[in-house]
């Protein structure tokens, strides 16, 4: 689906949003889903008519494996560059293991953990708050984990990854205090999203913001 020229929200993807960006300065997936959907998104990329060369990098907004599940899978597929934020890589190169979920949500994860099969994968680009990848620059949001990231684009776009939510109606939802490893950094970078401008903002879960999204973000912080 796409959401505005170049950008487009991979369909059928399991797990975490996808998104592909395709400009004259570089192809860029934007996370990958649970394991099992490099395919599909090689899939999408070819019928749109671009060759999967044409994918300069797969960015991963964090490490949790419902986004960089297909990363190992699709960077073989196209040959493209990983980049992931310097504080994830050890998690997504399966040096270190992942956060742990709060409450009544550690039992479910722990299963999930055992019946699903991540495929460790080494970065190749370790990103840093400020840096520029293709248009994008990178803007460091933790609290969901240590690593993630936003990527921007003035003035119109974001990805968020699990930074923000929204719901089946397109508005953003502040992070859950569950599913974050430390939601006083997470409510931080929520502020620290809420003080760019942006049109439209692309979360990891839930429908895309496509109207006035940054004042809806920063709605939210007043309520």
């Amino acid at each position: 689906m796409e959401i505005i020229p170049g950008v487009h929200k991979v369909d059928g993807v399991r797990g975490a949003n996808s998104y592909l960006v395709i400009s004259d300065s570089a192809g860029i997936v934007v996370d990958t889903g649970m394991p099992g959907n490099g395919k599909n998104i090689a899939d999408y990329i070819t019928k749109l008519g671009k060759k999967l060369g044409d994918i300069s990098y797969i960015v991963l907004t964090h490490s949790d494996v419902d986004h960089s599940g297909s990363a190992a899978e699709l960077k073989a597929l196209t040959g493209a560059k990983l980049a992931v934020h310097t504080v994830d890589a050890a998690v997504v190169s399966g040096e270190m293991r992942t956060k742990r979920p709060k409450g009544i949500l550690m039992p479910l994860f722990w299963l999930m953990s055992k019946m699903i099969r991540f495929h460790p994968v080494k970065p190749d680009v370790m990103l840093k708050d400020g840096d520029i990848i293709g248009d994008y620059k990178v803007v460091h949001c933790p609290g969901h984990t240590g690593g993630s990231i936003s990527l921007y684009h003035l003035p119109d776009i974001i990805f968020v990854g699990d930074a923000l939510r929204s719901d089946g109606k397109g508005n953003p939802l502040l992070p859950s205090s569950v599913m974050s490893l430390d939601m006083i950094q997470a409510m931080d970078s929520v502020k620290k999203i809420s003080n760019l401008e942006f049109s439209v903002l692309l979360p990891g879960h839930g429908t895309p913001v496509i109207k006035e999204a940054s004042r809806k973000v920063r709605s939210l912080l007043v309520e």
